[in-house]
């Protein structure tokens, strides 16, 4: 890597020790970096080179100038010669700090995704969790869609409602699942040729119903720094999941047919633990819906998330980011959502008031209004407050 300062090259000796020789000389070779102020722009020979750091290293180059600068940095990679991707906030702004390993190419995960229920009724059109679980003392949630469909989020017996990291689970095994179904389509798709052609291989498996997972897995995809308590931690989500109930009213004369889900299939089983009695590995059952929409559906009706949202340091902020990527539209084009509606469908037991402060500051947190691939800004004044959401389109 060219460096034009000596921060510039410190700030690159530090990158290649996050990262590792090889992951740095794989992206890095022939990069160049400067520093400017508060901003490092790094330039690569190709565009698939500057779009894949950006996605994957920019927050370990900001980290990395944040460290030897002693402030936020922003952060651009460029093609060589070309405008920036994008410029990336500073990840003391709206993300929160991650493991060291976080960057490393083993370390990846498959995109993340997040399945409708059925009938195009979306989860995603609510927070199927609290957003903060201290006071929090409702046994129900309930939000009625726009077409009329009531979707009810109900704790069972002595349990408590599950919580916005609860949910991160749920994104897990459907991750996983779409992963490990479309490598099975994949299969299959071979499969067929095979026969066609007079060979006579052998049958793929279908993915597993089980999902069966180690702790550090499970902390990896979270992108969390272990912790002592992480284990109860993990296990008190999977027991709050397993004992809530997502209703869908029926509603008659429509395609919406109702019904009751469980988020997740069964309750945990240890399959390993420590000898202080701290679970290893665990495993948990794949609910219906969730395996029939991902893997027996033709074409499964997935969202897909930013890596980073598993990063996003606000409750507030990762409820904002899910509801925007389901609706708005990688056109251009805004989309407006008033800020009564956004409590409804977060779900926030405070008054609107407040609520509205606290999206306020919400906005106001996220550098240039840029919430990962959103821009956001606040419109109206008083009652007709309203928040207005675009994805910026890229300049090819």
């Amino acid at each position: 890597m060219n460096t034009t300062t000596e921060p510039s090259r410190l700030i690159a000796e530090r990158l290649k020790a996050q990262l590792g020789k090889e992951a740095f000389s794989t992206w890095f070779q022939g990069a160049t970096m400067e520093l400017v102020e508060d901003k490092i722009t790094v330039a690569v020979g190709t565009k698939f080179a500057a779009h894949f750091i950006n996605q994957h290293f920019a927050d370990a180059i900001g980290s990395a100038a944040s460290e030897v600068i002693g402030k936020p940095v922003s952060v651009a990679v460029v093609e060589r010669g070309q405008a920036p991707v994008a410029d990336v906030a500073p990840i003391e702004k709206i993300l929160r700090a991650v493991a060291p390993e976080d960057a490393q190419r083993d370390f990846f995960i498959p995109e993340l995704s997040e399945l409708a229920l059925k009938d195009d009724v979306h989860l995603m059109e609510m927070t199927p969790f609290t957003l903060q679980a201290r006071g929090e003392t409702r046994k129900e949630l309930v939000y009625t869609t726009p077409q009329g469909v009531t979707i009810r989020v109900k704790a069972m017996d002595d349990h408590s409602l599950p919580t916005i990291d609860d949910y991160d689970l749920v994104l897990m095994m459907q991750t996983w699942l779409a992963d490990l179904a479309n490598q099975y389509r994949s299969q299959l798709e071979r499969y067929e040729s095979e026969k066609k052609a007079g060979r006579s291989p052998a049958t793929p498996t279908a993915p597993p119903r089980i999902f069966d997972v180690s702790i550090s897995e499970v902390v990896r995809f979270k992108r969390r720094k272990w912790g002592g308590a992480i284990s109860g931690d993990i296990l008190g989500s999977l027991d709050r999941l397993w004992n809530a109930e997502v209703v869908v009213d029926p509603m008659k004369g429509t395609k919406y047919r109702g019904g009751k889900f469980r988020l997740v299939g069964s309750a945990y089983e240890k399959l390993a633990e420590t000898n202080t009695g701290a679970a290893t590995r665990i495993r948990v059952a794949v609910p219906d819906w969730i395996y029939a929409g991902i893997v027996e559906r033709a074409v499964p009706m997935l969202k897909t998330f930013n890596r980073d949202y598993m990063i996003l340091a606000q409750p507030l902020h990762r409820a904002l980011y899910r509801f925007l990527s389901l609706k708005v539209q990688k056109d251009g084009k805004t989309y407006s959502v008033s800020l009564t509606e956004l409590a409804e469908r977060f779900q926030t037991k405070q008054p609107q008031k407040y609520f509205n402060r606290d999206l306020k500051k919400a906005v106001a947190g996220c550098p240039d209004g840029r919430l990962l691939e959103f821009q956001l800004e606040l419109i109206g004044k008083g009652d007709d407050r309203a928040l207005r959401a675009w994805r910026p389109l890229q300049v090819e």
